[in-house]
């Protein structure tokens, strides 16, 4: 039996649970960097882990080797039990998972959980374990669209599966919301996650682990990790000044949060994947529109709420 979740954590609390077989991480932040359509599974895979060893953490020939011995071990599992969470990191390895196993002829079980795996302790890891119930058909279904969607050019594809019915994956419609939340606001230009590293900023959170923290705290469910999150950051350098060690904002970062000005327009354009679709140039393709709550085209004229 292999037990697939999403990170070396979660994998060191499931083998607490003296489950048996062996257990796995999935290991990609498929939430940030291209995961574009029209490509086989061994053309993604060198894409994700080009992009992957781009954050320094190691190379990409390790990455890819990684990557390759994770698909390898699932292919040739006869029992398979997937192991992942509520939120959008989780909820995206999900459904790349799923659509990997829907020619696969073994035994094929899910745990989803509304707790963070590697919170929990063993004896609430082995209720999970024991309440696990098989994949089905209609969640096979709905993973391939979902994910489908998730690669296409066009992000009204979401938008398409999310006006149809997800309930058989409870918590794949929250976090494809907020996947779409990271589009350009058409307000500021900023993403949800830039625009709560300015809002906490403004609160007073004056280094990176307070602002990491206080802006996790305000997400339903925490799908970045610190590196990513530090990258975004990093990113706002114009935003975001130093005042000594303390970060504070600056002139153009409380212009940008109010909306006085627009921070794609700011910082000379954008070049930023999500999912299959690249935006790029001095104005972002799509916007999010925060009344509306759905997507506008670039020039669309903006939707009533």
């Amino acid at each position: 039996m292999l037990h697939v979740t999403n990170g070396d954590s979660a994998v060191e609390r499931i083998q607490t649970a003296d489950v048996p077989g062996r257990v796995i991480a999935w290991r990609d932040v498929l939430h940030e960097g291209p995961v574009p359509t029209g490509l086989d599974h061994e053309e993604l895979r060198e894409v994700r882990a080009r992009y992957l060893a781009g954050y320094g953490l190691s190379d990409e020939p390790d990455v890819l080797r990684a990557l390759e011995e994770r698909d390898a071990e699932l292919a040739a599992a006869a029992a398979v039990v997937l192991w992942f969470e509520h939120d959008l990191y989780d909820q995206l390895q999900l459904l790349q998972a799923l659509d990997a196993l829907r020619a696969h002829g073994g035994e094929l079980e899910l745990v989803q959980s509304d707790s963070f795996l590697a919170n929990l302790g063993p004896e609430e890891l082995a209720r999970l374990f024991a309440e696990r119930r098989p994949v089905t058909d209609e969640q096979l279904a709905l993973a391939a669209r979902a994910w489908s969607a998730f690669r296409s050019p066009d992000p009204t594809a979401l938008e398409t599966v999310l006006a149809g019915d997800c309930s058989a994956l409870p918590f794949l419609a929250t976090a494809l919301r907020r996947h779409l939340e990271q589009y350009p606001s058409v307000r500021s230009g900023l993403a949800r996650t830039e625009r709560l590293i300015l809002e906490t900023v403004a609160a007073g959170a004056t280094s990176r682990v307070a602002v990491f923290t206080a802006a996790s705290a305000l997400e339903e469910a925490i799908f970045m990790g610190d590196t990513i999150f530090w990258s975004y950051l990093e990113g706002l350098s114009p935003l975001v000044g130093r005042g000594g060690d303390a970060l504070r904002l600056t002139n153009e970062g409380r212009a940008v949060l109010e909306g006085r000005t627009d921070w794609i327009a700011l910082s000379g354009g954008v070049d930023r994947w999500l999912g299959g679709v690249r935006l790029q140039g001095d104005d972002a393709a799509w916007r999010w529109h925060e009344d509306a709550g759905r997507l506008v085209a670039r020039n669309e004229s903006a939707p009533v709420a």
